[in-house]
């Protein structure tokens, strides 16, 4: 909680497709997966599955004040945590605890209850937690009952991350989820990574199958240490109603199976609450973000799982992850070897137009420009929210894009800054490739950005006949057009590229000169860069104010310790095309 809160028609598709799906496998039976999800139960290990869940609720200095939500938030997650199997340690308190009992609770969970390989651990901890935003680097400290005033980016009686890192080095357990509810940072929490993605790529296509039990014995191989933090060191998380809380019970009850397959993982569960909880606080009128962290843990267990066939075969440079059965069991879809994601993006690409694509159902959709070489595809719209928020929800995109209280899903995302359009196109780029024909997600040139919005003209196009022509959503374009907010992406017909918004409604961010000094690396490092080019107008963009559409402008590059950004400023993203 609680940071420095210290005083100061689908229905009928999915069973098209299912039906089509049924011909082309043999589909599992109800005894079969019965079976498999018994054998999965039993790789979980309920005799090996135990969850240490602490809430602090009276603190003695007043710099912190008592939080009366933490006894029934801990309940509600011991409650969700015991229908997942796991049994709830003696050493769980809440009320009082000094840093002492806190250190030695912790200290004792783990020593005891993770001396095995297949030991799975859940740790929640309730309570304040202080890291100095300004400081980097700084520690991060979870907040015990005896727990002093912040001091020079210090806690007296804090327990640090130092002191966790510590206890998790000497355990053998190789599942570990640590769950905080409080704003903690530091150190320990390094990007979280996408390498258990080759073990992922290898999970039968048939939900709950017979190969499914290998498929998780595989992940269990691996180790597997998850953080995840209500929010960052600069947020405060609130006590009562608390958003994260309710979102990590949610998920553990089935909420997070994005694919409907009867599995959450513990990665899963990371994008759903990240996603559900920015949503929520800031509808609430106080931003969180959580932050979701995958621990390194490279080394293989001095006596590995009983049931793993062959250990010393196990790549442990693969990350592996956490794994809930999902209550209820897998969907329908999913059952034939559709994923609900899956036949969502079935019917997406189903109505998609000769020379349009799309790598997934988050994705933006590509619109091939003919007469380009190499062939160039861009998206067909100004990137959105929803875009925007599945690359958030994976932690690959690290801000979550204010709306500005305007609406997020298809209304182009606006607030881009330079780092953030880089995210987002890295992002894109671990997308699936299969059967798609981009060659590296990026931004587009100025120039390619001109014959783009150029496209079918005999030559430059005066801003004036823009307005005249297409109606471009700019101030004083249109009735009701104030110069207030962008409106929702293809609301106006596309230029004859098949591009919509090409003038007007955003300015989006080009690859122009020095861009390639200025890629992640630099801006993370250097903070800010010289300015960069935008283009096209937006919907404060005055309908007198450009002489021609190639007109551009130059706007701030920077990172986002100290991010510029304006509600006027967008993205839209291209890419070679392979195959004609």
């Amino acid at each position: 909680m609680r940071w420095s809160s210290f005083i100061g028609p689908l229905a009928t598709l999915a069973a098209c497709l299912v039906a089509g799906a049924a011909l082309a496998i043999t589909p599992v039976t109800d005894l079969e997966r019965s079976a498999t999800r018994q054998a999965i139960a039993a790789q979980l290990g309920p005799s090996h599955s135990y969850a240490l869940l602490i809430g602090i609720s009276d603190f003695d200095d007043p710099a912190w004040r008592d939080l009366a939500g933490v006894a029934p938030e801990i309940g509600k997650v011991g409650a969700a945590l015991t229908n997942q199997g796991f049994t709830i340690v003696p050493e769980s308190h809440v009320g009082r605890l000094d840093h002492a009992g806190l250190k030695t609770a912790i200290e004792h969970f783990f020593s005891t209850y993770g001396a095995n390989a297949e030991d799975r651990l859940v740790v929640y901890i309730a309570t304040h937690g202080f890291a100095d935003p300004s400081i980097p680097n700084a520690d991060g400290y979870l907040i015990a009952s005896d727990a002093a005033a912040p001091a020079g980016g210090k806690v007296k009686n804090g327990y640090s991350v130092d002191e966790l890192s510590a206890a998790l080095t000497s355990i053998a357990a190789q599942h570990v989820f640590l769950f905080f509810d409080s704003c903690f940072s530091g150190a320990m929490l390094p990007e979280p990574t996408r390498a258990a993605d080759t073990i992922l790529a290898g999970k039968p296509e048939l939900a709950l199958s017979k190969e499914t039990a290998a498929w998780t014995l595989s992940l269990l191989a691996h180790n597997a240490r998850l953080v995840l933090t209500a929010g960052n060191a600069s947020q405060s998380v609130p006590d009562i109603d608390n958003p994260f809380s309710a979102a990590v019970v949610d998920a553990l009850s089935g909420a997070a199976d994005a694919d409907g397959d009867g599995l959450t993982l513990g990665t899963e569960i990371a994008q759903f609450v990240r996603g559900r909880v920015a949503r929520a606080t800031r509808l609430a009128g106080a931003a969180n973000d959580p932050v979701f962290a995958v621990l390194p843990k490279l080394v293989a267990p001095l006596e590995p799982r009983p049931d793993v066939p062959n250990p010393d075969r196990v790549d442990y440079a693969l990350q592996g992850d956490f794994i809930f059965l999902t209550p209820g069991g897998p969907k329908a879809s999913a059952e034939a070897g559709i994923s609900e994601q899956e036949a969502l993006l079935a019917d997406r690409e189903a109505r998609l137009i000769d020379g349009q694509f799309t790598a997934c159902l988050d994705c933006p959709t590509m619109v091939k420009l003919p007469g380009t070489e190499p062939q160039l595809a861009l998206a067909s719209t100004e990137i959105t929210y929803a875009q925007w928020d599945a690359c958030f929800r994976e932690s690959a995109c690290h801000r979550y894009l204010p709306d500005d209280g305007f609406g997020r899903g298809d209304r182009p995302a606006g607030n881009v800054t330079w780092l953030d359009a880089l995210e987002y196109v890295t992002w894109l780029g671990t997308k699936p490739t299969k059967d798609q024909p981009c060659v590296g997600y990026r931004l587009p040139t100025e120039a390619e950005w001109n014959a783009a919005a150029l496209y079918g003209t005999a030559g430059p196009v005066t801003w004036a006949e823009a307005v005249a022509d297409t109606s471009p959503v700019c101030w004083g374009c249109g009735a009701g057009e104030d110069g207030t907010a962008a409106v929702r992406t293809a609301s106006l017909p596309a230029n004859a590229a098949g591009l919509y918004d090409m003038v007007g409604n955003l300015w989006e961010w080009v690859d122009g000169a020095g861009a390639a000094a200025c890629d992640l690396t630099a801006i993370r490092q250097s903070g800010a860069c010289v300015p960069g080019r935008v283009m096209g107008g937006s919907f404060a963009t005055r309908a007198d104010a450009l002489a021609t559409i190639g007109d551009g402008g130059l706007a701030p590059r920077t990172g986002n310790d100290r991010p510029w950004s304006s509600p006027t400023i967008g993205m839209r993203v291209a890419c070679e095309v392979t195959g004609g």
